[in-house]
């Protein structure tokens, strides 16, 4: 048995209520890595092309990586790797907490659901031990809810669960891990509902091999005391995500009002600082973790007094705060409590609602269209209310909404102010503040999505780049794209200040495998372009890597940001250089030479 890798992959049929166990393809493992990269490669071996996503033919992969349940830091993290919903295209959504550690010490390197059960069923994983219960009376139940009685009846196991929006296939679904945490973005929650699946539940007690485990967990404490003198480390473990509220509204980039500002006059309300005084108790980590960056927040006062929650991070504070106008953090650790419980990704839904407010206010969507629901900004009631009504489908607009932002403005003929890239709403950096992360958003392999290629630290604090320009920004995308892509296949969090270095040595070290940094950052290519093979196989149309229109024509009126706006002609020529840099031809397809490179011959007929 190779260290790093089970060898073992569990494989679910619903419909029959049996499974199957594969042997991990380790040659593909040195190849693709883990989690998201092998994943990758699974899925498009086994999808049929054209498989539709909410259909029984799709899969839904639960994956690990090579360091996954080790004593490296971060290691708790796993990947939901599948076809989404949302987009028709790749999506790999990562969660934190412990699940995906203890899938590991079960014994499985990857878990595969395939087919669609008749009647709403859980699965019980102990081990090799695998178990159909029924799930009907969990059927309805919203996300804590049902982890609490899981809990309660299976005894203190690791949990996947949806809520109503991932029964009712809203496509903006996402499937909680452990009561809190999320694989949010792509409508996995959906994928999961449609297979009548409500929850996995995992317990382990095995032993994760290691090929040479004296020599790795001596690294792994090289690395952890790296980590522990790290100057950023402390700030994170206090503030956690929410630390770059200040920063990016100072900068006059934060979504606000639907995205038609950077600057929320608010932003003193809903910031970390203020955030601490109010509403946050303690802190808290994932498995293996010293960074501790989650905050264990309660509502102490107002309307909302008594609702406690995981979060806010920042990215549901910008969609969710600034975006929808909310005036203080309460008002957003409501509505953020309340995405959580029914089971969607706060990101999105944020853009949803932002825009559902603007075309209410333009008169396109109307007080009846919502069943009497009179929505604006600023208004968390009935926010909520509204998310309620597209998390169980109440009628024909909501149903429009939770097919989400892409289908719903073509269908109401407002594309002008829906703000996304591929059908996924654009995350908390507005590129009219970092031109880098337009060509990071547009590029994406999932659609907007600014954990591919988080350009805003070095645009705001590298004196040799201009924020407001895309000159530079090509290859810093490209090569930060590749990178992470290597690195969420181990798989860790992209909090750890890790260097890749370090990621190859733990590799090496866990698996026996022979790496160089070099080499392992090329698996990171080779995985970028594998997944756009497979989008490209799946109907990704040539000039589908774009902005929404908004960036390009409406500029905003305060903030250090002021007057910006984005430039076609210089986008285009950006990402042009991106594809050059890339090896793939002026449509965005990789050439027979460039796969043939990266040892992926086999997929060259899919770009012909």
């Amino acid at each position: 048995m190779s260290g790093g890798y089970t060898e073992k992959i569990l494989v679910i049929d619903l419909e029959k209520q049996k499974i199957n166990v594969e042997k991990t393809n380790l040659d593909d493992a040195k190849l693709f890595i883990g989690a998201k990269g092998l994943g990758a490669k699974y899925l498009i071996d086994h999808l049929p092309k054209g498989t539709d996503p909410l259909s029984p033919g799709n899969i839904l992969i639960f994956t690990t990586g090579p360091l996954t349940g080790t004593h490296a830091q971060t290691s708790g993290r796993g990947t939901v790797v599948t076809k989404s919903p949302l987009t028709g295209l790749f999506v790999d959504s990562h969660f934190g907490g412990v699940f995906a550690a203890e899938m590991k010490k079960a014994g499985w390197d990857f878990i595969v659901v395939k087919n669609k059960a008749e009647k709403p069923v859980y699965i019980v994983i102990k081990d090799d031990n695998v178990e159909f219960k029924d799930a009907s009376k969990l059927w309805g139940k919203e996300c804590l809810e049902t982890h609490n009685f899981l809990q309660k009846t299976e005894g203190k196991m690791k949990t996947a669960v949806i809520g109503p929006a991932g029964e009712n296939l809203v496509k903006i679904a996402c499937i909680t891990f452990d009561g809190h945490r999320h694989a949010g973005r792509g409508g996995t929650g959906a994928v999961m509902g449609s297979k009548n699946l409500k929850a996995i539940t995992v317990s382990g007690t095995k032993k994760i091999p290691l090929h040479n485990e004296k020599a790795f967990n001596e690294k792994a404490k090289e690395v952890l005391k790296q980590i522990q003198e790290n100057s950023f480390i402390p700030i994170r473990r206090k503030y956690g995500t929410p630390y770059w509220v200040q920063i990016i509204n100072s900068e006059g980039f934060i979504p606000t009002r639907n995205y038609t500002e950077g600057y929320f006059e608010y932003g003193e309300e809903i910031n970390a600082e203020t955030m601490q005084q109010r509403i946050v108790d303690s802190g808290g980590a994932c498995y293996n973790c010293v960074i501790a960056c989650w905050n264990k927040s309660s509502i102490k006062q107002g309307p909302f007094k008594g609702t406690s929650l995981i979060g806010p991070e920042y990215e549901t504070i910008a969609l969710m705060g600034s975006n929808l106008g909310l005036e203080s953090i309460e008002d957003v650790a409501y509505v953020c409590d309340r995405c959580n419980e029914l089971g969607m990704d706060t990101i999105s839904m944020g853009g949803i609602l932002g825009f559902t407010i603007e075309a209410y206010n333009k008169g396109i969507i109307t007080k009846r269209d919502l069943d009497g629901i009179e929505i604006g900004w600023g208004k968390p009631v009935e926010l909520s209310k509204l998310m309620e009504a597209i998390a169980y489908r109440k009628n024909k607009t909501t149903r429009l909404l939770g097919e989400g932002i892409k289908t719903a403005s073509e269908t109401l003929n407002a594309e002008d102010f829906a703000v996304h890239c591929k059908g996924m709403d654009i995350p908390g950096y507005d590129p009219r503040g970092v031109f880098g992360m337009g060509l990071a958003y547009a590029t994406s392999d999932r659609g907007a999505c600014h954990q591919r290629a988080w350009t805003v630290r070095a645009e705001l604090n590298d004196p040799e780049l201009d924020r407001f320009s895309f000159e530079k920004k090509a290859k810093i995308v490209k090569e930060v794209q590749d990178e992470r892509a290597a690195f969420f296949s181990l798989v860790l969090c992209d909090f750890a200040p890790i260097s890749e270095e370090h990621c190859v040595e733990m590799w090496n070290l866990a698996t026996g495998f022979d790496h160089n940094v070099e080499s392992y950052l090329k698996c990171g290519e080779r995985i970028w372009n594998l997944i756009r093979v497979f989008n490209l196989r799946e109907g990704l149309p040539p000039g589908s890597d774009k902005l929404p229109p908004r960036l390009f024509k409406e500029p905003f009126t305060k903030g250090p940001a002021k007057g910006i706006l984005l430039n076609e002609k210089d986008f285009e020529n950006s990402l042009q250089e991106y594809y050059t840099l890339r090896g793939w031809d002026e449509k965005g397809v990789p050439t027979i030479e460039k796969l043939k490179e990266l040892n992926l011959e086999n997929y060259s007929k899919m770009v012909r």
